[in-house]
């Protein structure tokens, strides 16, 4: 039987590398290689597991690159789906290149003090009104909570990349585009000449990419509007995505992306008019696009992420001057503000 090829040829040397993400949602990441005659860039790696390692090394074998050819692994973001392998590749290749925006590294920094940041990500959630035990069971089973050595790989050994700078391999020349939204530091690489975007995890052909603020003063939906608007303006014929298919309806997923969290903040001032609620209590009461009869039965994963997407729109909803907050028992209280006429 002829072995069935995972990697994809999408552009001359610009390779679709397809890893799996056993127990997650999502399912697979798209890496992707570019590959030069000096240089080898992995672009986002898999999950630190038997399953996607073994997938990447199979699939870089059938375009002829061996893990020690690797010089750079550059990181969209720093989630573990994303970054997962590096270790791994590092221990193989000691002397390749970890790139990323200097805020994921700064994050990663601070991920890799495992205990102090699952305290801070305790009382944020406490604080927003999650229950207790919802929050143990998250913090035990998250898998971003289990690879502290990964991200002090990260932040310990990265070189930065800044907004603009450029990175040449091959014949192509790619533009690092800092897209803050989904992850503070998150940068697509577009290349002008085939008008590319490799775009990580802010555009995604039919999943909205969850925004969610890791602390009280970030307003990650705000800065994701931001970005939308930042990359609209490039000129950009195929989209290559971190998860799901290559796509080229540009112009028109940017629209669909924006329109779907215009709703969602009218949904949320619609559910919050005349109560007072905390964040939980308010992503309880959204109607998620989720294949799932009621709030008891979403996954706790999901109603993690569910949390995270109402307080980033509670926080824009508050700088717009449509809501307030309080505390109350040691809960933030969210509120419509009545309009002064």
């Amino acid at each position: 039987m002829k072995k069935i090829k995972m990697s994809r040829e999408v552009f001359l040397n610009i390779f679709q590398l397809k890893i799996p993400l056993p127990g997650l949602p999502l399912k697979h990441l798209n890496a992707y290689l570019l590959k030069g005659e000096n240089k080898n860039i992995l672009v986002d790696t898999g999950l630190d597991c038997e399953e996607s390692f073994n997938s990447l090394i199979g699939q870089l074998n059938e375009i002829k690159v061996k893990p020690k050819d690797l010089t750079d692994i550059l990181l969209t973001h720093f989630h573990i789906d994303h970054v997962g392998l590096v270790l791994r590749l590092k221990r193989i290749s000691p002397k390749i290149r970890i790139l990323l925006h200097k805020k994921e590294m700064l994050i990663s920094k601070e991920t890799s003090n495992f205990s102090r940041f699952l305290e801070k990500i305790k009382l944020f959630h406490l604080a927003n009104g999650m229950p207790k035990k919802i929050i143990d069971e998250l913090t035990k089973n998250h898998p971003a909570f289990t690879y502290s050595p990964i991200y002090k790989e990260i932040s310990g050994s990265s070189t930065t990349l800044e907004d603009g700078e450029e990175i040449v391999v091959g014949n192509y020349c790619f533009r690092v585009v800092w897209t803050p939204g989904h992850s503070p530091g998150h940068i697509c690489l577009y290349e002008p000449k085939i008008r590319l975007l490799i775009s990580g995890d802010h555009l995604l052909p039919t999943i909205t990419p969850n925004i969610f603020p890791l602390t009280e003063n970030l307003n990650p939906l705000k800065d994701y509007f931001e970005s939308l608007e930042k990359v609209e303006k490039l000129e950009v014929d195929v989209v290559l995505p971190a998860h799901e298919d290559i796509f080229t309806s540009f112009k028109e997923r940017i629209s669909q992306l924006k329109k779907h969290h215009e709703q969602r903040s009218k949904e949320i001032l619609k559910k919050l008019s005349g109560k007072e609620l905390s964040a939980y209590e308010l992503a309880s009461k959204i109607s998620w696009d989720i294949n799932y009869g009621s709030w008891e039965e979403l996954p706790l994963f999901q109603k993690y992420l569910a949390v995270g997407e109402t307080l980033a729109h509670l926080k824009l909803l508050e700088e717009k001057n449509l809501v307030g907050k309080v505390r109350k028992n040691q809960t933030i209280i969210y509120y419509v503000k009545k309009n002064k006429k």
